[in-house]
């Protein structure tokens, strides 16, 4: 595992959701503690920084609770939600190194 600021540890973090080692809501606190919080934002490439801001989006308004989803329809994303965007940004970072 990478320390919170080393930008490595959000592509750690995408895997480890992707293979089911960690469930929504810890990967949203964790990644909010590394992207919001700890990475420099100067590390990162123009697509990271684009990716990243997006899911920080979607995992800083996920929430696993219905009864959130029910109440404020528009006001919270659901795991499928967040899934795909994380899907999306690890698209997206394969792509850029590639290049």
């Amino acid at each position: 595992m990478y320390d919170k600021s080393d930008k490595r540890r959000l592509y750690w973090l995408i895997d480890q959701y992707l293979l089911g080692k960690i469930d929504e809501p810890t990967f949203c606190d964790e990644f909010y503690y590394s992207y919001d919080l700890e990475v420099d934002g100067n590390a990162l490439t123009k697509v990271e920084k684009a990716a990243f801001a997006e899911l920080s989006t979607i995992a800083e308004r996920f929430s696993e609770y219905e009864e959130d989803h029910l109440g404020l329809p528009n006001g919270f994303y659901t795991a499928e939600e967040l899934k795909q965007k994380i899907i999306e940004t690890k698209e997206k970072l394969q792509k850029q190194s590639q290049q």
